[in-house]
């Protein structure tokens, strides 16, 4: 006798039923929300007087400088009277001389400093004391190198299990790498805080130095971490990164900026001229009125 062999249909079990609209529980607490990010971090980096404080005080107001180089009140005064600037300059002199460490910079009051303020910030714009505007660290450079100076003569008042010391302030080394982890523990600290703040509409540049290429990176194509003077992660931490150049002739002076990193989009070639956040914000949003320098041409 003949025999269906053949499957029966299944009925799944989704047949059928009506899909409803997802009700909000405390799980979704967890989640972003935002369909767009309300900010983002920006790196500039160059040489002294490529336009890097310039450019990062053509960002929203209200603008909060660290200035740890004491030039931001000269930018302010000659090119932004009328912008909502507030410089913070962190920098302490020691107040006695110590022979046995004659360094006229108070690195541990300066970084307390700078992690205070860093602190209080981070509490304003958290208590929506601060709803808008931008955060400048500048520079990038001299936070790295603060945060070495300070480590150092924190690791040097501790010793290894051989008895040695854990740092030697006069050589300015740590004997033991892994003792660069509290090092970099505290750099993030001051920087990763900031970069949080993006998610509460808080634009945040950093700047610093160009530095020269290493020997290691000359026969490749160096990375943004080989160009700059910072600690290695600061361009990891950055959205934007632009590298600004001076360029002076005998007629003329301009400013350049090429693009590095922009949020995961395609790069523009060539150079744009009086780099700001105006011609920044243009790019993120593919607004095609930006042109490039060689473009233009």
């Amino acid at each position: 006798m003949w025999k269906d062999t053949t499957k029966p249909k299944v009925k799944m079990a989704y047949e059928g039923v009506k899909l409803e609209k997802k009700e909000t529980t405390d799980f979704d607490k967890y989640f972003k929300q935002d369909d767009k990010p309300k900010a983002y971090v920006c790196l500039f980096y160059g040489d002294t007087a490529s336009g890097k404080t310039f450019t990062a005080l053509t960002f929203p107001e209200p603008i909060y400088v660290i200035d740890t180089e004491n030039r931001a009140i000269s930018t302010k005064y000659y090119n932004f009277k009328d912008k909502n600037i507030n410089i913070f300059e962190p920098v302490q002199l020691k107040l006695d001389f110590d022979e046995q460490d004659s360094d006229a910079l108070d690195t541990h009051s300066t970084i307390n400093n700078i992690s205070r303020f860093v602190i209080d910030f981070a509490k304003q714009v958290r208590d929506g004391k601060i709803k808008q505007g931008t955060i400048i660290v500048d520079t990038t450079t001299d936070i790295w190198s603060l945060c070495q100076d300070w480590g150092i003569h924190e690791l040097a008042k501790y010793t290894n299990k051989d008895g040695t010391k854990k740092a030697d302030k006069v050589l300015m080394r740590v004997t033991n790498q892994m003792d660069w982890g509290m090092i970099n523990k505290k750099h993030h600290e001051i920087l990763g805080i900031l970069r949080t703040l993006i998610k509460y509409g808080i634009y945040v540049v950093f700047t610093a130095r160009e530095a020269k290429i290493p020997d290691y990176a000359k026969d490749k194509t160096p990375s943004t971490k080989d160009k700059i003077r910072s600690q290695k992660d600061v361009p990891f931490l950055a959205d934007v990164i632009f590298r600004l150049k001076k360029v002076k002739s005998d007629t003329e002076t301009k400013y350049w900026a090429s693009c590095e990193k922009l949020s995961g989009l395609d790069t523009p070639s060539g150079f744009i001229e009086k780099l700001n956040f105006q011609k920044i914000d243009a790019l993120l949003n593919k607004d095609g009125n930006q042109k490039t320098l060689s473009e233009e041409k």
